[in-house]
């Protein structure tokens, strides 16, 4: 089984900042994979020859066998890229603005689950912050592969980013010394070239796993970042077993020959302030680029958490009532469901669920701007909306600490806002869960993306599971990522959820509880809405899996409608097509 590795490296991204590193980082990342037995390829902008989508495309239909598995594979990419929610992030071609496409990470990785590939490694050398205009936030994304030959397996995944989400990535530029040079993608090299002995695991002594890597990467970024006075903080997620995969073995390859990495000299007279580094930035003089703009304005405006949800709403209020659905902060034209619903008073609903059901809410607003929501029959929905376009939605249950319960949801919902959310902490996100005995499904949703991000496919598959050991519909957006089957039965979608095996124990998760390692069985659910709940799921509908297909064809003319907001939201034209289709009905 032969192990492959192609390389990108994407300098000219117009209007973006000009960043020679990422070809310095292309052409190194090749010349060791290929010196390390790699079937490599290399992709780059020099001589004038752009890095397109169809580039890329046509470089690996031709890497990838459509005969034999492929043991490890590596995808390095140097450029500009940006967030587009919770650990899901875009690369960006040279002709990106043009074409207004970009290369969605999460889609590429599934569209390689079904090629055979047994451990897959991403590097990503690129900013993971939030775009800094609505157009930009509102880009196609392309999961470059049509489908591929095999059925789809999940391989072992291991992920290397040089930020964490919503951060910047930095480039240093060259001297006298060193070449441009990215500073992850060097640092990954030391390690991957076996340059430094703390690469090496403790273990296996004359190897670098990606355990090590992490490990090694994380210091020595950290070294980096004090000798020029940055911020490089990595992000790594690596796979199990821990030794799935070797990246390099003393001995193993004696004609590898790469030379220690020269480093550019850091200038002391550029690191004093914000203000001397912002003019060493706008005269060209600085050792050091942003790579991407941080896009605060459009942060602020679009994404970050709001006065309109940090107030906790009166629940006594609402018991008396009796509402189940609440909109804070604009007073919605009308809202629109699958089942009978009334209002209250202004900004207050009843819907009528039954019980252990959820139903499917749009809210249409003056502006035209429609919101989507799910509302469960035990709990209470809170939508809030500002003038600006910010909107967010929880669940709470009726209880005399509801506030707290909305506090504690309100966090979370503006980390996934703002970029404070990773992978990391997705076993404590699903710990909660079952703490908080399901009040808050929105988490769930979230965490779906976490697991999906770290290829953890079979805990998605236990949250399904305890969905319906609750009696509970299962979030849609579960459903999507977990690739479970559906079928459409009187206004709700219906699914089974698959056995899953127990994690097998180790010093790595010891710790978790039973609830993210225990096996589970076969189990049937019903689904929560009849679409994404969050914007990033639509990605996944645009092209979707097999198994994603019945509920994809429903959905796909609603795309060109959806505005850019970390929850589904639409203009009007695409939410009549969704009141037409689901036959969907005005509240009384």
């Amino acid at each position: 089984m032969p192990n492959l590795c192609l390389t990108i490296g994407v300098s000219t991204a117009s209007p973006l900042a000009y960043l020679p590193g990422a070809i310095t980082a292309a052409h190194e990342m090749s010349e060791w994979a290929r010196q390390s037995g790699f079937v490599t390829e290399i992709i780059t902008d020099e001589d004038n020859n752009p890095v397109t989508i169809a580039r890329i495309r046509e470089k690996l239909l031709l890497m990838l066998p459509d005969n034999a598995e492929i043991d490890l594979f590596i995808l390095h990419f140097a450029g500009h890229g940006f967030r587009t929610g919770a650990e899901q992030n875009v690369w960006l071609p040279s002709d990106w603005e043009y074409e207004m496409r970009a290369i969605s990470v999460e889609g590429l990785r599934r569209q390689l689950y079904r090629h055979g590939i047994k451990n897959l490694s991403i590097f990503s050398d690129a900013c993971r912050s939030l775009p800094s205009d609505i157009e930009t936030a509102d880009i196609a994304q392309d999961h470059v592969l049509p489908r591929g030959p095999y059925d789809v397996t999940i391989p072992v995944l291991d992920r290397f980013n040089a930020v964490m989400d919503g951060q910047q990535a930095y480039m240093l530029k060259g001297d006298k010394l060193s070449p441009p040079r990215c500073i992850f993608s060097t640092v990954l090299l030391e390690g991957l070239c076996g340059q430094s002995s703390e690469a090496f695991d403790i273990h296996l002594r004359d190897c670098v796993i990606p355990e090590s890597l992490a490990l090694f990467a994380q210091k020595r970024m950290r070294e980096i970042g004090e000798l020029y006075r940055l911020k490089c903080i990595p992000e790594y997620a690596t796979g199990i077993p821990r030794d799935h995969a070797v990246y390099f073995k003393n001995g193993n390859i004696p004609n590898v020959k790469i030379p220690k990495f020269q480093w550019p000299a850091p200038p002391d007279e550029y690191y004093v302030t914000p203000n001397v580094l912002n003019e060493a930035e706008s005269d060209g003089e600085g050792a050091f680029e942003f790579e991407f703009d941080s896009g605060d304005d459009f942060e602020h405006e679009y994404f970050q958490q709001n006065e309109t949800i940090d107030t906790p709403w009166q629940f006594e209020r609402i018991n008396d009532h009796g509402a189940n659905f609440i909109v804070h902060g604009m007073i919605p034209k009308q809202i629109w469901s699958t089942h009978f619903s009334t209002s209250i008073r202004p900004g207050e609903y009843y819907i009528e669920i039954l019980n252990g059901d959820a139903v499917q809410v749009l809210v249409e607003f003056d502006d035209g701007m429609v919101a989507s929501v799910v509302v469960y029959s035990d709990l209470i929905t809170i939508l809030s909306r500002d003038h600006r376009g910010y909107m967010g939605w929880l669940c709470i249950e009726r209880l005399k600490d509801s506030n707290f319960q909305q506090q504690h949801s309100i966090q979370a919902i503006a980390d996934l806002q703002i970029g404070n959310l990773s992978a990391d902490q997705v076993d404590k996100f699903a710990t909660k869960l079952r703490m908080m005995k399901h009040i808050n499904p929105i988490l769930g949703a979230i965490s779906s993306y976490l697991y999906d991000y770290v290829g953890d496919i079979d805990n998605i598959h236990r949250m399904a599971y305890f969905y319906c050991d609750h009696l509970q519909p299962i979030p849609f957006d579960i459903v999507l990522m977990g690739l479970l089957p559906t079928n459409y039965h009187q206004s709700r979608y219906e699914t089974s959820v698959p056995a899953v095996e127990a994690r097998i124990s180790s010093p790595i998760n010891e710790s978790l509880p039973d609830w993210v390692r225990s096996a589970t069985p076969v189990s049937n659910g019903t689904v929560a809405g009849l679409w994404p709940w969050l914007r990033q799921g639509w990605q996944f509908i645009e092209d979707p899996e097999l198994e994603e297909v019945f509920i994809a064809e429903r959905l796909q003319d609603v795309i060109p409608f959806m505005l850019p907001s970390q929850f589904s939201s639409f203009r009007l034209e695409g939410a009549e097509i969704l009141i037409r289709k689901f036959n969907m009905e005005k509240n009384r």
